[in-house]
């Protein structure tokens, strides 16, 4: 099989079961949503955006550095792994201590101190996650995916009962820290399949992991900064409903980010290797995954923003109608998140993860000033406004610092067919909403998109074969692993 196929196969099945996972996900949202209520729901996404602050400290950022090193040198791939998980491990009981620490400070409430205690003894299972890197190198995602999606139907199970039999707050922040770490256990089990992590502590190879990490670090505190402090800030300065107004919004648009970090998954590692190799093949690749993405987005965005008060209405109820307009907003956020992300992957994967770094506390410090001045006066429109100048701007400095092989010609070239397409579609769209309910219009407006950007030359003869390949992966992968595991 080629390498080009080896992708497509490989993210084909990751896509198709994230979309599951998502849809999981976004299930359990509107049952937490509609259980809670907009103050209850604040509550509930506070605490888990508080908590994702001191993942950088469990983390470290030693994972894409892993995936950087295993790729480049698999000879080594035990002992990486073995001193990764113990660094993770150390720091995961420090951040567990500081977010404990930080919140009784802050004098919250007792039932939000306790809800922050219990979230956060999800980072101690979040070490595990490194058992996940193999997977990942070898380009075979089939488990960790199938581990995602019985996470998340154990979590959905958890939560009707919950709302059934009336249990509280209280059990379903402790359901949503078992389903987050249950992949990463079952990871941990039936990685003995791949790989058998060498437990052999190495100075000086912690040391180089801790290094070339901390760039990385410090970037993913950034990025957390501008990706969480908007609801930390709205429940300090607004309270919690505004924050379950925002929250519904954003979890809507953050649904789809999966899409980016799922074919990226896939071209990470050739990327890294073929920084070495060639510079054709490292430009091609790039392109290719920005090409796929911007298809993607750019109709998302466009559709959604079109429809936004239909969707709500009808996932939330009209208790949540405040978020329509936070949704036109925040979707062109994500869809600016799916044009910068190989630009991202490119960056890191070239050794120039410290202009990553750079460009996310840019954002981190800009999103900070800009939810200052925004939320007093306009709260969670002011937030979300915020979000898309922050992602508009880390797109430029990222783009600034692109290899100079990459030209803005080629970008133009490949995004010229789908500005085009899209819009036919959004023509579609106003000319139907009032006609058509919303089921016809998504499907219909999906069908027309893809109509004309295969009829005007969208897709060359190569894509046009891989997109092909992907039905049969899918079912050949659930084959094999539905196999694999009744052996194991």
């Amino acid at each position: 099989m080629s390498t080009a196929n080896k992708i497509f196969e490989n993210t084909g099945f990751l896509l198709a079961g994230k979309a599951g996972t998502k849809l999981f996900s976004l299930i359990i949202v509107i049952y937490i949503a509609r259980y809670l209520g907009n103050a209850g729901y604040g509550k509930y996404t506070f605490v888990f955006a508080f908590v994702s602050f001191f993942t950088l400290i469990s983390e470290m950022g030693t994972h894409h550095i892993l995936v950087r090193e295993i790729s480049r040198s698999p000879e080594i791939a035990k002992k990486l792994l073995g001193n990764a998980i113990l660094i993770s491990i150390i720091l995961s009981f420090i951040a567990i201590f500081l977010a404990v620490f930080t919140i009784n400070i802050m004098k919250y409430s007792e039932e939000t101190e306790k809800l922050v205690l219990i979230a956060s003894i999800g980072l101690l299972f979040g070490s595990l996650s490194n058992y996940g890197i193999m997977y990942e190198v070898n380009l075979n995602m089939k488990y960790p995916v199938f581990f995602g999606l019985l996470s998340r139907l154990f979590l959905l199970i958890s939560v009707m009962l919950t709302v059934i039999y009336d249990m509280g707050i209280t059990w379903i922040v402790i359901f949503t820290v078992i389903s987050d770490s249950l992949p990463n256990v079952l990871m941990m089990i039936f990685s003995k399949n791949i790989i058998l992590p060498e437990f052999k502590y190495d100075t000086n190879l912690c040391k180089f992991i801790l290094k070339e990490s901390l760039p990385l670090a410090m970037a993913t505190l950034f990025i957390v900064i501008y990706y969480r402090i908007d609801v930390v800030m709205l429940s300090m300065l607004k309270g919690d409903a505004d924050v379950g107004i925002y929250s519904a919004a954003y979890r809507l648009t953050d649904a789809f980010t999966f899409i980016p970090a799922t074919f990226m998954v896939s071209l990470f590692p050739l990327m890294s290797k073929y920084h070495n190799e060639s510079k054709d093949k490292l430009i091609f690749s790039y392109l290719k995954s920005f090409k796929f993405l911007f298809i993607i987005a750019l109709p998302l965005a466009v559709g959604i923003t079109l429809i936004s008060d239909k969707i709500v209405i009808l996932i939330y109820g009209n208790q949540f109608e405040n978020s329509v307009q936070l949704l036109q907003i925040l979707i062109w956020s994500t869809a600016i998140v799916f044009i910068n992300y190989p630009l991202t992957q490119l960056l890191i994967s070239t050794n120039k993860q410290k202009i990553f770094a750079t460009s996310t506390a840019i954002c981190a410090v800009l999103n900070i000033i800009l939810n200052l001045i925004l939320i007093p006066g306009y709260s969670y429109t002011g937030a979300s406004v915020a979000t898309v100048i922050t992602q508009i701007t880390n797109g430029l400095i990222i783009l600034h610092f692109r290899p100079k092989e990459l030209l803005l010609s080629q970008l133009f070239h490949e995004i010229r067919i789908p500005l085009f397409t899209a819009t036919f579609m959004a023509i579609f769209i106003l000319c139907s909403q009032y006609y058509l309910d919303l089921p016809c219009i998504i499907i219909m407006s999906i069908f027309l998109y893809f109509f004309f950007l295969y009829i005007f030359g969208g897709f060359d003869p190569e894509e046009k074969e891989l997109f092909l390949k992907f039905k049969l992966s899918i079912k050949d992968n659930i084959s094999v692993i539905m196999k694999r595991l009744t052996k194991s």
